[in-house]
């Protein structure tokens, strides 16, 4: 069984789109009166033989060549040995139809319809029927056919799971896409009929997407009409100022005309700014007049590139899930299809990245011990503690050694720590429980093996920052407590209010676990309709692109 996601190269369409339209080759003829399963089953096998495809899916197993020959031999084998868009005899099937107008609407999703050659197939559809009948007929109706099916191939694999695989960009990106056997899919869909449903079930079905693709929409309506006007470099603009500068911001901003920059036009920046990760000051200084000035051609990339992580994301996200995207420093409960909750985080720095995975929160720790990871046991305690051995005591650390269950507590005194490196480092630290420790006293479980999770923190002050990529790799959440509440079960709410009321640690299972969700999308829009971009914090849209080019070649 072939399964998505599957990348079929455009590169190999167009050779073998060139192959049938090629001018060394006679005209398309009409397609033969009354085909003959035989000569169906001959003209397909000959056409496949000499077909410039791959036999095998090529060689990096992370990015497959597909449809393979042995692919597009399978599926017609599977369907009969019978043309899957043209009837027998020779027109043109209503299923073709759909598929050619789906491919028409491929930007609607940010796909360009000529990844798919539409314009060669709506050519190559409007020759047939045009010159004699004979055996190159059967080549030429075959040629059709099997382009057809290697478009919808592509296209369905580029809709559902994405045109490139996020770890060909990122390691740390580790995500479960989707998996559809399209194969099988089109041959039911076509027997059944049922071709439009099967396409509109592509794409992801998330509420998010879907507002997406009406930003999109209306990106290239203002595209279309011309663009924002772009501001000059110039002094700082805010409240007072006045001018051409000022008439042009009013413009872009789409504030009544005047050149005078007053108290509703300081919102509309505000307003800006907080949609585009901006510190909100109300001024238009070199950051936000950076931003006013992106074009809308720009922006329609920096959509598409979001609409594509969306089909990385899984199509069940599970009724509650918690979705946190890094890039917005955001988290939200959700509930049927509606964010029921939300709060400010802090994630990880570009050094210390926080991954985007799923994952389940399957319980809440109250008064949660903190077990210093080693990288940063060794990056940033044991400089200090080569100097002062006694630096473990102010900062409330302890030093222990042995197993989690057998641990005995080290004098630090007693280590030669100038004799220890990141290849001799036999002790754990650990923070005890307590107002100063790093975790606060909140702490969300996960399962995964990065040892990432979500906690609280004593440094409260760092919520009020814009950009809040400060931490270690770890979720920092402003509101643990009030997200507790809302995870656990009405069983273990008195268990929650006593275990915070105590300072010994305390582990309340979440039942049953709920799924939590790390994106990393730059663009987005709110539930109020906002269409909202954040910093590329971990600088992720510029090979993403990239990659992208690359597929299209």
């Amino acid at each position: 069984m072939l399964l998505c996601p599957l990348r079929v190269g455009p590169v190999l369409l167009a050779v073998l789109l060139a192959s049938a339209a090629c001018g060394s080759r006679d005209p398309i003829p009409a397609a033969p009166r009354g085909l003959r399963s035989d000569e169906v089953e001959q003209a397909l096998a000959r056409e496949l033989r000499i077909a410039p495809v791959p036999a095998k899916g090529g060689t990096n197993p992370s990015r497959p060549i597909f449809p393979t020959r042995e692919t597009l031999a399978e599926f017609y084998a599977d369907y009969g040995q019978r043309l899957a868009w043209c009837d027998e005899s020779g027109g043109i099937l209503p299923s073709a139809t759909t598929l050619l107008d789906a491919l028409r609407r491929a930007p609607e999703h940010g796909l360009d319809p000529e990844d798919y050659a539409l314009s060669r197939l709506d050519r190559l559809r409007g020759r047939l029927g045009t010159v004699p009948q004979g055996d190159a007929a059967f080549a030429r109706l075959a040629d059709f056919d099997l382009l057809m099916t290697a478009a919808f191939f592509r296209y369905a694999s580029d809709l559902a799971t994405g045109r490139v695989h996020p770890e060909e960009i990122r390691n740390d990106w580790h995500a479960s896409t989707p998996e559809m056997d399209l194969p099988t899919n089109l041959r039911q869909a076509l027997e059944g009929g049922t071709l439009s449903k099967l396409l509109e079930a592509l794409p992801p079905p998330h509420p998010g997407y879907g507002r997406l693709r009406e930003a999109l929409r209306a990106l290239r309506e203002v595209e279309a009409a011309g663009g924002w006007p772009a501001i000059p470099d110039g002094p700082k603009l805010l409240q007072g100022s006045r001018g051409a500068r000022v008439a042009l911001l009013r413009q872009r901003l789409s504030e009544p005309a005047g050149e005078r920059f007053d108290l509703a036009l300081a919102a509309s920046v505000r307003r800006f700014q907080e949609q585009h990760g901006i510190e909100p000051d109300g001024r238009v200084g070199a950051m936000t007049l950076g931003e006013l000035n992106v074009t809308a051609g720009e922006r329609m990339r920096q959509v598409e590139l979001n609409l594509e992580r969306w089909r990385w994301i899984p199509r069940r996200l599970g009724d509650p899930h918690v979705f946190a995207n890094i890039p917005a420093f955001d988290l939200e409960l959700v509930r049927g299809e509606s964010s029921v909750w939300r709060t400010r985080i802090v994630v990880g720095q570009a050094f210390t990245p926080t991954p985007v995975f799923s994952d389940r929160i399957v319980a809440v720790v109250i008064n949660p011990p903190w077990n210093v990871p080693e990288s940063i046991a060794l990056a940033e305690y044991l400089p200090e503690l080569r100097e002062n051995p006694k630096a473990l005591q102010r900062l409330g650390l302890r030093l222990l050694q042995g197993s989690e269950e057998h641990a005995r507590e080290i004098d630090p005194t007693s280590v030669h720590w100038k004799a220890l490196d990141e290849g001799s480092f036999p002790y754990r630290l650990r923070q005890d429980p307590g107002p100063n420790n790093a975790l606060g006293r909140v702490k969300f479980q996960l399962t995964n093996d990065f040892n990432v999770y979500l906690h609280d923190t004593p440094a409260q002050g760092l919520f009020g920052h814009t950009d809040r990529d400060l931490s270690h790799g770890c979720i920092r959440v402003e509101d643990p407590l009030d997200l507790a509440r809302l995870i656990l079960d009405e069983s273990s709410q008195d268990s929650l209010d006593e275990a915070f009321g105590q300072t010994e640690e305390r582990r309340l299972p979440v039942k049953p676990a709920v799924p939590i969700h790390i994106v990393y999308l730059t663009a987005w829009v709110d539930e109020t309709g906002e269409l909202q971009f954040s910093p590329d914090v971990y600088e992720f849209d510029g090979p993403q692109r990239s990659a992208l080019d690359r597929t299209a070649r």
